[in-house]
């Protein structure tokens, strides 16, 4: 079995990324709290209910093209060692990989019939024996406690601590996995036959929960959104038909379950009107270019989450539109005078 360390960091394959459709939120806009949820849900709650496994179309089909390798296409990455294997092979009787629910099937009631249970959005590639480790533990942060997990003799960076039922997954995908989590939350709400996936902050409660929900938000923030994660999500739109909103706009955490609930969102139009400065950001998320209108001339500066400089120049007052077709996909932030917004860039 070929095995290749998988990088799932920012890669540059624009053209294997698609720009969602502007209109697919659209529903949503301008709604707060509970309203926002309930839109947000309407619109991602409709989608092929794929097959497990099947002659056709399946969850093994959409895995091979969602997670794939992107320096080795026949390969896909798995979740918990980080490496990559042959896509192809699929289980081949457990010489292979295998198909990783992330919210675990026992804590959310599910099988693996069409449905909840194969919602290509929760499955991720996975090595047999680290996915049967992992087997229901919540996540959460262990420190230095619990034991180191290895994978073929190597250290994964997974942690875990079995008699607590928890499971802390490596740095590198912790905002990954944080996004699948949220997605289930909003996604399953009790209708029909469908489970009502529950997140909170307690652990090992049973029923349909999962936890710790304050760790999974320090994940997102922690581990932002790449390219990697934005082409799977296309991908998964492609042929599944729905998108996880926290991945195309990850601010939407804070108008779920932080400090924003009580606040229209509206990612399209960032307006700022505190102070003598009056500043409009629009679109957001961008693909190509920025318009800024601003009521004073003044600089711009655009950093990664790492604060890292990556472009810099002018806005003259009035309206500006800057490009950013040049800067990879991903979270930025802009800094303009001493104004700080955050930007999305997706191509």
């Amino acid at each position: 079995m070929n095995k290749l360390f998988c990088s799932v960091g920012l890669f540059l394959a624009f053209n294997a990324l698609q720009a969602q459709p502007l209109p697919y939120y659209q529903d949503a806009y301008n709604e707060d709290g509970e309203d926002l949820r309930e839109a947000l849900y309407d619109i991602i709650k409709v989608h092929t209910r794929l097959q497990y496994s099947s002659s056709s179309t399946d969850t093994w089909d959409v895995l091979k093209v969602s997670d794939k390798d992107t320096t080795n296409t026949d390969n896909v990455c798995l979740i918990y060692a980080g490496v990559s294997v042959n896509g192809p092979q699929e289980y081949n009787n457990g010489q292979g990989w295998n198909r990783e629910h992330v919210w675990p099937r026992s804590l959310g009631g599910f099988g693996t019939s069409a449905g909840v249970g194969t919602d290509v959005h929760n499955l991720k590639p996975a090595d047999g024996g680290l996915n049967s480790l992992r087997s229901n533990h919540e996540f959460d942060d262990l420190g230095s406690g619990g034991s180191a997990v290895n994978y073929n003799g190597s250290a994964t960076g997974n942690r875990i601590n079995g008699s607590a039922g928890l499971f802390e997954p490596r740095d590198k995908v912790k905002g990954d996995l944080a996004r699948i989590i949220l997605y289930m939350d909003l996604r399953y709400e009790g209708a029909g036959s469908e489970p009502d996936l529950v997140v909170q902050e307690s652990l090992n409660s049973g029923g349909t929960t999962f936890a710790v929900l304050s760790t999974l938000i320090a994940w997102h923030w922690a581990d932002p959104v790449d390219s990697f994660e934005m082409n799977r999500n296309n991908v998964i739109h492609n042929m599944q038909g729905n998108r996880n909103p926290f991945i195309d706009h990850p601010e939407l955490v804070h108008y779920i379950y932080g400090d924003s609930t009580h606040v229209a969102w509206n990612p399209y139009m960032a307006v700022q009107e505190q102070g003598p400065i009056q500043l409009k950001i629009g679109p957001n998320p961008a693909d190509s270019f920025l318009n800024i209108t601003t009521t004073e001339a003044n600089d711009f500066q655009i950093f990664t989450l790492g604060k890292h400089l990556v472009d810099e120049g002018t806005l003259q007052a009035g309206e500006n539109r800057i490009p950013v077709d040049h800067l990879p996909a991903a979270t930025y932030y802009m800094l303009v005078g001493e104004r700080m917004e955050k930007i999305f860039i997706q191509h």
